[in-house]
């Protein structure tokens, strides 16, 4: 009795296992799928379409820093954890892209040391994903521009952007952010937390100091 006991609560643990290991992938596939779509492929190219006559060399960049993205994006894809000092190179690419679409309208501030950079690990694409929501949902101008800072506070990085509400509502940010909470249940005890008010939204996301 005592060896099927042992038997069978083995094959419930490997079951178990099997089964994180198999929400993790589809979470960091759900990632991947959600980056690789034709709104942003087509809004990329219609900036690109805009200055390359105008501006060759910065429409160059622009394709360079388009294909660093999903470069990155591919090579990061079966990762659970990088550094933040790799999140960042690949959100500076994004973030130069939306930029040649709003100008001055899209605002960052980021506030984070070389130390934390490079010794502290983040899911792929979280970053990224928390300003492409911010973006997506809210309306940029001059007369309104977007401001998003990310700094650290204690155990937590900080990831803060001003809402300007649209008037045509697109679907919700809920879904990607559960998916940056569910992730972090497999990496970290502690959780994702996330505020939002009137005028700002506002996600802490717990530091990773080793894989």
């Amino acid at each position: 009795f005592l060896f099927y006991r042992i038997v069978t609560e083995r094959i419930k643990s490997v079951k178990k296992e099997e089964h994180s290991e198999r929400e993790k992938f589809q979470l960091q596939y759900d990632a991947l799928k959600n980056q690789i779509n034709p709104h942003f492929l087509f809004n990329s190219f219609n900036a690109l379409m805009n200055i390359i006559e105008d501006d060759p060399k910065e429409a160059s960049l622009l394709i360079k820093h388009l294909s660093q993205f999903y470069r990155k994006i591919t090579a990061y894809s079966e990762k659970s954890l990088i550094t933040l000092n790799e999140e960042l190179e690949l959100l500076d690419s994004y973030l130069f892209i939306q930029k040649k679409r709003f100008g001055n309208a899209l605002l960052v501030s980021i506030d984070l040391n070389n130390m934390l950079k490079n010794t502290t690990y983040i899911p792929p694409l979280v970053l990224q994903l928390l300003a492409e929501n911010a973006v997506k949902h809210n309306t940029i101008s001059k007369e309104r521009p977007l401001h998003i800072y990310i700094n650290a506070d204690k155990d937590f990085i900080i990831v803060h952007n001003n809402i300007n509400v649209k008037l045509d509502k697109s679907e919700s940010e809920g879904v990607g952010l559960q998916n940056i909470k569910n992730r972090y249940k497999h990496l970290t005890v502690k959780t994702v937390e996330s505020e939002k008010t009137d005028t700002d939204f506002i996600i802490k996301l717990p530091i990773i100091y080793s894989t």
